[in-house]
């Protein structure tokens, strides 16, 4: 239980609901450390459980209606997963040249589409309006609609200057650095910004030693 609750824990260190799907893949640059958080369908609902773009009812609710119908389950689990590739082809792109691919940012369109419309309104709230996700849509589909709608909204906000990549190129993690001087490179202090301080510490004293 201590190491499920320590895990999750890492499911939120962006900053951004979008930004913490696409690190849900960890150690993406490094082909013998990778570790796929979403293995199966299930571990989608649970993260988005966990994440709170459903509840525990209605995740029961999907997770009955995906028993009943596995293969329309596997096949969202294929979008999602695709989902997430194409969104870090998007802010990866942007945090390290200022520019998107073309065609990422056209696939990224359809997916809008495809899904907002579906699942989505605009609702009256006290002094204005606000974006409404409708949890009576039954749809194995229906959680990557906030992910979705947290990725446009990124994307037209000036938060997206302040997204970045991980400083440790075998992590590939994203985040948006909130620090005053836009200063942090590390996805983590605890994770790749230690792991860093000690190997900067283990080269000083190997010179040290070589030196003396």
């Amino acid at each position: 239980m201590k190491e499920r609750k320590e895990e999750e824990k890492k499911w939120k260190v962006s900053g951004n609901l979008c930004l913490d799907f696409i690190n849900t893949l960890e150690w993406r640059n490094d082909e013998q450390k990778k570790i796929e958080w979403l293995p199966d369908f299930l571990a989608l609902i649970q993260w988005s459980e966990y994440c709170k773009i459903i509840d525990n009812k209605y995740a029961q609710k999907i997770i009955k209606k995906a028993l009943r119908e596995p293969q329309v389950a596997e096949r969202t689990y294929h979008k999602a997963i695709e989902l997430r590739e194409l969104l870090y082809n998007i802010f990866s792109s942007f945090a390290l040249s200022g520019k998107v691919y073309p065609q990422d940012l056209e696939n990224f369109n359809q997916l809008l589409t495809d899904s907002l419309a579906k699942v989505g309104r605009i609702v009256p709230i006290v002094g204005g309006f606000a974006w409404s996700f409708d949890l009576r849509n039954n749809s194995l589909e229906f959680f990557l609609s906030p992910i979705i709608k947290s990725a446009v909204d990124l994307l037209l906000s000036p938060e997206i200057r302040r997204v970045k990549q991980c400083a440790n190129n075998a992590c590939g993690w994203l985040f948006i650095d909130k620090s005053r001087n836009k200063s942090r490179r590390w996805c983590s202090m605890e994770d790749c910004g230690n792991r860093a301080k000690a190997k900067r510490h283990y080269l000083s004293k190997k010179n040290n030693s070589v030196r003396g």
